[in-house]
């Protein structure tokens, strides 16, 4: 409970900094509310008392339209306080507390290290907390505060009456209450903690089933004819997933059913007991149609002291939300750097750097060692698999190394904080993003403090050599891209790609990163495209990342990663001449660069 009450503290602090007086009203309205309850049950006794006196002319009908005057007040005023919270309260504090709490989430998720994303323990973290927060909030505030607080009014108003017929009969209706709390306290616990171990058979069939309504996806699943499928195996998923949270449910039926109905056989207990008082004179007409009247609806239910029972069931299920939440800010952030200037030389070199990736036992880099000046053009070649792309992620600072260093101009990587290095290097990824976005701002969000530069966009569109396609779109660089929004245009992945190099040339970044950036070309476009490169990185450091070699004869220096490590390193002419790993790759290869004439 102690979390929960530093929820409370801290969507208070939100909602009274925000709407103060929306705050203040909210809960008067609340207790008003519980307070309405014991006075109904004044007022309902006086109503049927007093309407007997009037027939028997004990009671002039004056003195009586007070009581039918506060009857309709009883009746009406519940149902006016619950409408200002239901429509005003509930709905002005959702639109608070969502920003509020998403903005969190989103500057988390803006400085949060990209290795969180990779690791599925972390992306449960992620997931529960974004998907549930806004939900626990909502039950916190104002929902459960209007629930507990007016069900406390209402029951110890309640029971004040009991305790004037009977002091013994304020046992009676306390004894089920405790004996509930305490049993389903323990049951929704145990249940709450079950059910979290299904967030991974959730997210099983839910990717599946984003696949099968993706338009990414679905081209491809229409053109092998292989809906049915992965429909199948979707299925396959979700009944296996049902059929265990069947067991379960059947599993914890007997405590599920208990629930509530310790109160609700105390409920009728007590009513037969007013039945008994009346009977024997005890007590009015008017108190017992009123008193059994609130045991058996208002007392034991979600206005009294079922209500508070409720609250205590749910509050694991919050406890946990927010325990999510806590580990969601908790996760790791970028480092923040030592130093706030780009460096006078821009070089790169790994010392002795050995990773793996979180959760998996296999090192994907064993003292990887290589040094590359400032201003060179350099490849990294290797067969699929060896680390190649895992090094460019170390090297972005995407991921640590689990061991050595990598150094930048002389310094520790990590020495530079996220803004430095958006600076310093320019990638370009073999799977890069295509944004339904205009093609200006495809392009302008290399470099976000210059994505409003149209000179800047045009120079970096001319060097990536998407400048030659956009002339020929009808809005230009205005062109929405993409089909996910009406009116926007698709384009080949080879202009998605010339795209995706534009945006490294944004922001004239000293080092540009080219992580397999011609996959979607065929070899001769490769290796024409890769002769362009030699003339776009210029006066920069340039390192390629490639399994195919059209890159090699356009770089100073070739590094040949095998087992995690550099194996062979040289010049092209060196490397043929040593006849190692690379020499037998490049002839494998050469004739797809071969063309006749």
């Amino acid at each position: 409970m102690k979390r929960v009450f530093r929820a409370y503290w801290d969507i208070l602090g939100v909602m009274f900094l925000e709407a103060p007086v929306m705050v203040v009203s909210a809960l008067v309205g609340i207790v008003g509310m519980g307070a309405l309850v014991p006075f109904g049950i004044f007022v309902n006794q006086n109503v049927f008392d007093g309407g007997l006196a009037v027939a028997r002319g004990e009671l002039a009908f004056a003195d009586y339209q007070i009581f039918l005057v506060m009857l309709v007040g009883v009746l009406l005023l519940p149902e006016i306080l619950r409408m200002f919270i239901s429509v005003y309260v509930d709905q002005r504090s959702q639109l608070v507390l969502r920003t509020a709490y998403r903005e969190r989430i989103l500057k988390k998720l803006k400085k949060m290290k990209y290795e969180h994303f990779e690791n599925e323990g972390s992306m449960e973290i992620i997931d529960k907390a974004f998907n549930r927060v806004n939900q626990a909030i909502w039950h916190l505030w104002p929902s459960y505060v209007h629930l507990f607080l007016s069900a406390t009014v209402a029951s110890i108003g309640t029971l004040a009456f009991l305790a004037s017929v009977r002091w013994w009969l304020v046992l009676t209706a306390i004894v089920p209450f405790v004996l509930e709390l305490r049993f389903a306290g323990q049951t929704s616990m145990g249940i709450y903690k079950e059910m979290e171990t299904y967030w991974g058979k959730e997210r099983k069939y839910g990717l599946l089933g984003g696949f099968l309504r993706s338009r990414a996806f679905v081209k491809e699943l229409k053109a092998f004819g292989n809906s049915e499928f992965l429909i199948d195996t979707y299925e396959k998923r979700l009944n296996e997933r049902n059929r265990e949270y069947e067991s379960f449910f059947f599993k914890n039926l007997r405590r599920i059913l208990m629930n509530g109905n310790i109160t609700r056989i105390g409920a009728i207990g007590n009513a037969v007991i007013l039945l008994v008082l009346f009977a024997n004179g005890e007590i009015s007409v008017g108190m017992f149609i009123a008193l059994t009247q609130v045991v058996l609806t208002v007392l034991y239910n979600f206005n009294g002291l079922s209500g508070i029972s409720f609250i205590f069931q749910a509050a694991p299920h919050h406890v946990n939300t927010f325990e999510f939440y806590d580990k969601f800010l908790n996760l790791s952030d970028e480092s923040e750097g030592v130093s706030g200037e780009l460096p006078s030389e821009f070089d790169i070199e790994f010392r002795d750097v050995w990773f793996r990736y979180p959760g998996t036992e296999r090192d994907i880099l064993q003292g990887l060692s290589f040094k590359v000046r400032s201003g060179e053009r350099a490849s990294i070649v290797g067969e699929n698999g060896e680390g190649k792309s895992t090094a460019i992620k170390l090297l972005l600072g995407l991921f640590s190394p689990d061991k050595g260093e990598i150094l930048v101009g002389g310094r520790n990587l990590d020495d530079y904080p996220l803004s430095v290095r958006t600076k310093i290097f320019g990638p370009v990824f073999q799977d890069f993003t295509r944004y339904s976005i205009t093609l200006g701002e495809n392009i302008g969000i290399g470099n976000v403090d210059e994505s409003q530069n149209d000179g800047k966009i045009r120079t970096a569109a001319a060097k990536g050599k998407a400048l030659e396609f956009s002339e020929k779109l009808e809005k230009g660089f205005d062109t929405l891209l993409g089909r996910d929004f009406e009116g926007g245009t698709d384009l080949s992945g080879g202009q998605w790609q010339r795209i995706a190099i534009s945006r490294a040339f944004m922001g004239d970044k000293p080092i540009l990163l080219l992580d397999e950036p011609t996959s979607q070309l065929d070899p001769m476009a490769e290796a024409d495209l890769y002769h362009e490169f030699a003339d776009m990185v210029e006066n920069k450091t340039a390192l390629f990342i490639t399994h195919r070699l059209g890159s090699t004869l356009i770089t100073d220096k070739i590094f040949v990663i095998h087992g995690g490590k550099i194996t062979e390193s040289g010049t092209h002419a060196d490397l043929m001449s040593s006849d190692g790993l690379y020499s037998q790759m490049f002839n494998a290869q050469k004739q797809w660069y071969l063309q006749e004439g």
